[in-house]
């Protein structure tokens, strides 16, 4: 399992707004853990990947450039990837490396 950090600039209001629009495309039995985080300066998205392939995938893809932009959702300040060592949801864990 991999996870991104992703960050993105600008009103957190605004952002949120078009964050959740991009999410309401996105089947929730694609989101293994995903949290989505309000900054001062704008939103820090966590979220997980079976692997850095699919990671890449996901991020470098044109459908979600293209889903970014349909919603107003800027490109990312910087998208950070790392493999997970151990995750927990609900005092479960999800994942261990």
């Amino acid at each position: 399992m991999h996870a991104s950090i992703t960050h993105f600039s600008g009103h957190p209001d605004d952002l949120e707004a078009s964050y959740d629009a991009l999410l309401a495309e996105v089947p929730s039995a694609n989101m293994r853990l995903h949290l989505c985080l309000r900054a001062p300066d704008g939103l820090v998205v966590v979220d997980t990947c079976p692997s850095q392939e699919a990671f890449n995938a996901f991020h470098q893809s044109e459908a979600m450039r293209t889903m970014r932009a349909r919603h107003g959702l800027p490109e990312p300040d910087r998208v950070e990837d790392y493999p997970v060592h151990i995750a927990f949801a609900e005092g479960a864990a999800l994942a261990a490396g």
